[in-house]
């Protein structure tokens, strides 16, 4: 008698788990999630740039900070990216966090990035679930879903592989 009341109890508690862990999967998954729209400033031009007007486009966003090593390795990467693909339908935006404006143009400059660098801000970073460490990007698909998150620096080589087939 007395195993079947403490039985009661653990199967109550794993079912709740199980459809916590279900309910939590199914809203923190990137796949097939609508990328938060936002409109930030250009560091290179103080042009306003939006999600919204490269609809139609795949668009890489990368957020970065100025301090950020393995940021300043991949961003080359991304601009001949950009270089190679802004002909078909692609699009590169590099965002700007924990960094003046001044250092971000700086950056931009020294590394010869032909994308658009926007000043980023709190809002953006949570709209995009919280960025707390970088590099972060994030490849979105045509008809603007997330398709890929990507904590880390990748190569070339590594990202041409995630961007092509949505081309």
């Amino acid at each position: 008698m007395e195993m079947k009341s403490r039985l009661g109890p653990a199967r109550f508690w794993l079912a709740l788990l199980a459809v916590l862990f279900l309910v939590a999967a199914a809203t923190s998954g990137w796949a097939a999630n609508r990328a938060p729209d936002f409109t930030l400033k250009g560091v290179q031009d103080g042009k306003e740039y939006s999600l919204s007007q490269f609809q139609g486009k795949v668009v890489l966003i990368n957020f970065f900070t100025f301090i950020c090593g393995p940021c300043r390795q991949e961003m080359p990467h991304l601009s001949q990216i950009y270089q190679e693909l802004q002909g078909q339908g692609f699009q590169t935006l590099g965002i700007g966090l924990a960094s003046t404006p001044q250092q971000l143009k700086q950056l931009a400059s020294q590394l010869g990035l032909g994308y658009p660098v926007l000043e980023g801000n709190d809002a953006v970073s949570k709209a995009f679930g919280g960025v707390e460490l970088v590099p972060l990007t994030f490849i979105i698909d045509r008809q603007g879903n997330i398709v890929q998150k990507i904590l880390g620096a990748r190569s070339k080589e590594e990202f041409e592989k995630m961007i092509k087939p949505l081309l």
